[in-house]
């Protein structure tokens, strides 16, 4: 329907402008010709890439009943596998996918009741290398609410008891390595970039990251060198990733060195990662005793505490560019994108969201949505501020990496608890020391290091975890380090 002065009234009014009455013919025929532009590229036939489902069939896709899934960890299950693979780097290996990333053919749900039936029309890049590998991608397995919260993953779940072989997680502010922490995984969030995030549903693109959730370092090192590298389609991808062919060849260097990898490097001990609010006291003493080992047992040069002050401050700053960002994500409103645009996701959705779809979501989505509407309406100018002082809080800790080889901090301040518990105080001590290098884009791995007793119940021994932070585009030397550990301690009886 052509643009009325109705329209345009209520249009004006959504801006804060009231148009002058001389104006009013004058910007209705205006708004005219742009309706009229939209309408045309909206009939346009949209532009995603296609799969060949010759070379990738899907097989027996089906939603998995309680029987065959008693976890509650799969989202959709499905074989896909490719019929000419290029190598056999995964070769018999069974890899499930967050569900937020896409698998053509295969339903999606976002964990989410909000809007439903979105099946993706593309593979997510992630997809499509590791079949290229020789894997069997086994199905899709659950995620957060609209990935909003890091307390619980299906993959992590999968991998953790051998429902697959390898896992490829979501981390938008720990829901790679907090799910590893508690499920005794090596979780991997690889430098910004390195891995592209083509074909994913995006919480907010500057914290937006894919990585490897697996049982053994080595597995982590040989699934990276899989996903790494630029696909000419994923603008999160700039200065400094290299492309598929010049991927370090982690897994060879890790077997080459073995318990020899951690010789020499300067380790600083992040005094911040361990004085918040929620740390755990056992988390605490098994994360000093693990750190201890790289001095004592695997020839590290230094081994000591190093302070950067801003690390105090780096959840706050995280959770504007979160908030805001993923706001205008979840309202269909992100813009400034050289990318692959799930426009078949947007529509889905059904935007404006009704009170019905608000009132499924989780505790976690609705506080999003509208902490995200409170910043933009009352806070306008915080969120340019957040990026700024996320580029500061970069800088602190590239000046502590430039004394040191790597930082090393609890993945999580708490230790892990038996389900359920109330969702919200779950996530309590859980992202203050993963969230903040989903701001700055530093390589940090979650290493399991033994078991603390539960808080909810002492009786009960719970997963541990530290993390190790390096340097842009090094996480050989991350990897090196973890590895070293790992051949020389055997962490469940750490």
């Amino acid at each position: 329907m052509p643009v009325t002065k109705e329209d345009l009234g209520r249009i004006a009014t959504a801006v804060g402008y009231e148009i002058p009455e001389q104006d009013v013919d004058d910007f209705t025929t205006l708004l005219e010709r742009a309706r009229q532009t939209f309408e045309a590229v909206s009939a346009m036939d949209d532009y995603q890439p296609a799969p060949d489902f010759n070379l990738t069939p899907r097989l027996n896709v089906y939603f998995p009943q309680e029987a065959e899934n008693p976890l509650g960890a799969w989202a959709w299950r499905c074989e896909c596998a490719h019929a000419s693979p290029s190598s056999t780097t995964l070769e018999g290996k069974t890899v499930c996918l967050r569900d937020n990333i896409a698998l053509a053919q295969v339903p999606c749900l976002l964990g989410t009741e909000s809007f439903t039936g979105w099946t993706p029309q593309m593979d997510a890049t992630v997809a499509t290398r590791v079949l290229e590998a020789g894997a069997r991608i086994a199905g899709k397995a659950v995620c957060e609410n609209l990935s909003r919260g890091a307390v619980s993953s299906g993959t992590a779940a999968l991998v953790a008891s051998g429902a697959v072989d390898l896992g490829i997680g979501c981390d938008q502010g720990g829901s790679v390595r907090i799910p590893a922490a508690m499920c005794g995984l090596y979780g991997f969030k690889p430098t910004f970039g390195l891995v592209p995030y083509t074909g994913i549903a995006s919480n907010d693109a500057s914290v937006d990251f894919v990585g490897p959730l697996t049982r053994t370092c080595l597995e982590c090192a040989t699934l990276l060198g899989v996903l790494a590298g630029a696909d000419g389609l994923d603008d999160r991808q700039g200065a400094g990733c290299p492309f598929p062919g010049q991927v370090p060849r982690y897994a060879d260097e890790l077997e080459a060195s073995r318990a020899d990898g951690a010789k020499g490097l300067r380790i600083g001990i992040l005094k911040e990662g361990l004085e918040g609010a929620a740390m755990n006291a056992a988390v605490k003493a098994k994360f000093l005793a693990a750190a201890k080992v790289f001095k004592e047992k695997l020839g590290a040069a230094v081994v000591e505490e190093v302070s950067v002050p801003m690390h105090a401050s780096s959840r706050a700053i995280y959770s504007v560019l979160s908030k805001m960002g993923n706001h205008m994500g979840m309202l269909g409103r992100a813009t400034g994108r050289r990318q692959v645009m799930l426009t078949d996701l947007a529509a889905r959705k059904g935007l404006p969201y009704t009170p019905d779809a608000l009132g499924k979501m989780s505790a976690f989505s609705r506080e999003g949505l509208l902490a995200g509407e409170l910043g933009w309406s009352d806070y306008p100018l915080v969120y340019g501020k957040a990026v700024n002082l996320a580029r500061r809080l970069r800088d602190d800790y590239d000046a502590a990496l430039r004394r040191y080889d790597l930082l090393v901090l609890p993945t999580t301040l708490r230790a892990t608890f038996p389900l359920p518990v109330a969702h919200m105080d779950a996530g309590r001590g859980m992202t203050e020391n993963t969230a903040s290098f989903n701001g700055t884009g530093h390589p940090a791995l979650a290493v399991p290091i033994g078991f603390v007793p539960s808080e909810a119940d002492p009786s009960t021994m719970v997963p541990c975890s530290l993390q190790i932070v390096g340097k842009f585009w090094d996480e050989m030397t991350v990897l090196k380090a973890a590895y070293a550990w790992e051949q020389t301690v055997d962490w469940k009886s750490f």
